[in-house]
């Protein structure tokens, strides 16, 4: 059995040590120190201060149980240390139960010998078992059988601050945290010396060890909706970039509203009042398998409370939605974060009021909003906005032309007076001066006469020779010394007399 019950409110242990003595021919066989039992009723506020738990090797330390629609919350637990146990600290909670809301301050749970402990803390429960938290706590034991820290059930998660968890003789193929595949939100901090930790941390992106074994996870904070800046909406078809909209809503881009955002417009949207909620949905988001989170959102301002919330199918296939607007006339963030189904992945805002729309984001992985901010990533971007490329001046000598490296694409080719006698033979061929292979380049020539020769380096139709605000555009294709020609423009002078065809002289452009 175990050596203290404790089933009452407000019931305390304090200031002993509770012992299971190898004695007069008795083995250790006790089932614990400890055991707080909630059945068919409520525990609470119960608190467990100053307590040595010792020998408990056939059994549990601390022991923390909820049956028959049983609940244990608010306890309170304070320099718990137990040594020698089988199993240090036991949560425990079937299907209708619940163990909430407890909290250990301090305390350690260590073994002095390999085998003496199959598991420092272990939450278990079919039941709802979270908001369960640790500050400080020690778990320092040689070896473990099952993990120093094992987690598992798809309503149950732990939070562990600024602990610390040490296996010195841990397998290196065992680890020290285990977080079975149905728990997900657990947070951990602090350090974790030897083995690694077990878990889908995607789906528990608040561990956060950061050690020599094992690191967290921290979601790209890149915003995936495509125009979320709302730019190129057309009134003629209702149709708006990177977005798929319903018809019961006429739309407009507000020319009153002062944007949140640099560059990101304000979107009208009158609800019609038919056809079920009006629908606002990104089109064309990208597969991201590798997550299990997404948190999504968008600013509204509406007067009509309830007017918009988030939804989101959910990871059982359900339909999951965010708190609406509260209908004040100020700008709000509607958003959420959750699991999502990875089968059939869907987001969107729902909408049966008027509303002013503007910054809508969403990012894959459990991390804050990022309104305002759409990132371009090396692996691809696509441009809702004007793209702008950087442009400096370039003051070289012929032949040898040396462009400034890493401060734009475009170029002000600056003769300084001397434009008829430059031929230029080479661009960046040291090899301190080269641009990265696939790096495009505009010179502008504002006057005539300068010439670039086409050769080994300089791969071109044939020899460019500048006219007034002419241009020539290359690519590096191997990253070296060699450049080649993509298109060249050299604007002429015309009239506007109509030529035999009724056309008039127009000026040449040549894409190679």
């Amino acid at each position: 059995d175990y050596a203290i019950g404790m089933n009452g409110h407000n019931a305390e242990v304090k200031h002993v040590a509770i012992y299971d003595y190898d004695q007069n021919g008795c083995v250790h066989n006790a089932a614990g120190g400890i055991i707080l039992e909630a059945h068919q009723g409520l525990l609470e506020s119960v608190l467990v201060n100053n307590v040595l738990l010792l020998l408990f090797t056939e059994g549990v330390g601390l022991h923390l149980k909820a049956t028959s629609q049983g609940g244990i919350a608010y306890a309170n637990f304070q320099n718990v240390r137990i040594r020698q146990a089988k199993r240090g600290i036991a949560l425990e909670a079937e299907t209708g139960s619940f163990i909430n809301s407890n909290t250990w301050l301090a305390g350690a749970i260590s073994s002095s010998g390999a085998g003496a402990a199959e598991v420092g803390i272990i939450v278990n429960a079919t039941g709802a078992c979270n908001e369960n938290i640790f500050y400080g706590m020690v778990v320092d034991l040689v070896t473990s059988d099952l993990a120093h820290v094992y987690v598992e059930g798809s309503k149950t998660n732990l939070k562990l601050v600024n602990a610390r968890l040490e296996g010195i003789d841990q397998p290196i193929d065992r680890p020290l945290v285990k977080i079975h595949e149905s728990s997900y939100g657990n947070e951990m901090t602090g350090s974790l010396g030897h083995s690694y930790v077990d878990g889908n941390l995607n789906r528990n992106p608040g561990i956060r060890f950061m050690e020599k074994t094992t690191v967290g996870l921290d979601p790209l904070p890149q915003n995936q909706f495509w125009n979320a800046a709302f730019k190129g909406y057309d009134a003629t078809t209702n149709s708006l970039p990177g977005w798929s909209i319903t018809t019961n809503a006429n739309l407009a881009i507000s020319t009153t509203e002062e944007p949140l955002y640099p560059d990101h417009l304000v979107l009208d949207v009158q609800y019609l009042g038919y056809g079920g909620v009006f629908k606002l949905q990104a089109s064309g988001l990208p597969p991201v398998p590798g997550h299990d989170h997404c948190t999504f959102g968008i600013y509204a301002k509406s007067t009509v409370a309830g007017s918009i919330s988030a939804a989101m199918r959910y990871t059982s296939g359900s339909i999951t939605s965010s708190a609406s607007h509260a209908g004040d006339g100020e700008w709000q963030f509607i958003g959420m974060t959750s699991l999502y189904d990875k089968s059939a992945p869907s987001f969107y805002f729902s909408i049966d009021g008027n509303v002013q729309l503007t910054a809508p984001t969403l990012v894959f992985g459990k991390a804050p909003a990022t309104p305002g901010g759409s990132l371009i990533s090396s692996s691809g971007a696509r441009m809702a906005g004007t793209l702008s490329y950087g442009m400096a001046t370039s003051r070289s000598s012929c032949p040898n032309w040396v462009l400034p490296v890493n401060e734009g694409n475009v170029f002000n080719m600056d003769l300084q007076g001397d434009p008829t006698g430059c031929t230029i033979t080479t661009i960046n061929e040291s090899a301190a001066d080269r641009f990265p292979k696939g790096s495009t380049i505009t010179l502008l020539f504002s006057e005539a006469g300068t010439r670039v020769q086409s050769n080994l380096h300089l791969k071109l139709k044939g020899d460019f020779v500048s006219s007034v605000n002419s241009a020539l555009t290359l690519v590096s294709a191997q990253g070296n010394a060699e450049w080649t020609e993509v298109s060249r423009a050299a604007p002429q002078e015309y009239d506007m007399t109509y030529l035999g065809t009724g056309r008039p002289s127009l000026p040449t452009v040549t894409v190679v």
